[in-house]
């Protein structure tokens, strides 16, 4: 078993190379804009979970989960020889849902808080005061 720095520094290096490998040597046309967004290495270092993104709707996320699949061996091949390891892990692709989750609260902030884009800013540019101004007229303070 590999300690917690040893396992961090390896999925780092996973996660680099199959984002090289995806980008400079994968010639599938299926493969969207994808983005590994971080790699989970278990303790054995057996097996890591890759969690991607892809950039578009539900068609582009299935067409580039065929792509990875189809290209698994490759980028398992491509990850090992990057890797100082007895065993290579096997890759298994996830997509990552946080990212649709966090559009899907934005949507909803969007649609719940009112609209503040019609106050106008000060002449410097900085975004106005929202308390209550101060009273006009002379000051008393002496």
């Amino acid at each position: 078993m590999a300690n917690d720095r040893r396992i961090a520094r390896l999925e780092s290096l996973i996660r680099e190379r199959l984002a090289q490998v995806l980008q400079r040597e994968v010639k599938d046309p299926r493969l969207g804009f994808v983005t590994i967004q971080r790699v989970e290495l278990d303790r054995e270092i057996t097996r890591a979970k890759v969690y991607w993104s892809v950039m578009g709707g539900e068609n582009e996320r299935r067409t580039t989960e065929r792509a990875l699949a189809s290209a698994n061996k490759f980028l398992a091949r491509e990850v090992a020889a990057s890797l100082t390891t007895r065993h290579a892990p096997r890759l298994e692709f996830v997509f990552d849902e946080s990212i649709e989750g966090m559009i899907r609260l934005e949507k909803l902030f969007q649609e719940v808080l009112p609209d503040t884009t019609g106050t106008e800013a000060n002449p410097d540019g900085t975004a106005p005061d929202l308390e209550d101004p101060p009273a006009e007229g002379p000051s008393t303070s002496d």
